[in-house]
C-alpha cells in the first residue's frame, strides 16, 4: 500500500508543477500580447513573420502586414503570436 501512497504523492506533485508553469508562460504571452503596437514584428507559431497593423483586443485577432511590397494583409488570433521582435519600422503608415 505505501508504494501506491509514494506513487499518488509524486504524480500530484509533478501535476501541480506543469500547471504552474502553464499559468506562468501564459501570463508571459498575455503581456506580450497586450504590450503590441502597430508596426511591430511579430512571429507567428507557424513560423510566419509580419509587421501588425490592427489589433482587435474583443476579438483577440490581429490584422498583420504579411508582404509589405504588395499590401497582402491576414487576419490572425492573438494565440498565434509566439514572438515579438523589438525592431520597429517606421514606414508603416498612420491612419
Amino acid at each position: 500500500m505505501a508504494p501506491f501512497i509514494l506513487l499518488i504523492l509524486v504524480f500530484g506533485v509533478f501535476i501541480y508543477f506543469s500547471r504552474r508553469s502553464q499559468k506562468r508562460q501564459e501570463a508571459e504571452h498575455r503581456k506580450m500580447v497586450e504590450n503590441l503596437d502597430r508596426g511591430t514584428r511579430v512571429m507567428l507559431n507557424s513560423g510566419l513573420i509580419a509587421r501588425v497593423e490592427k489589433i482587435d483586443a474583443e476579438a483577440k485577432e490581429a490584422k498583420l502586414l504579411i508582404d509589405e511590397d504588395k499590401k497582402v494583409f491576414a487576419i490572425y488570433s492573438l494565440l498565434a503570436i509566439a514572438k515579438v521582435f523589438d525592431e520597429k519600422k517606421s514606414s508603416v503608415k498612420e491612419d
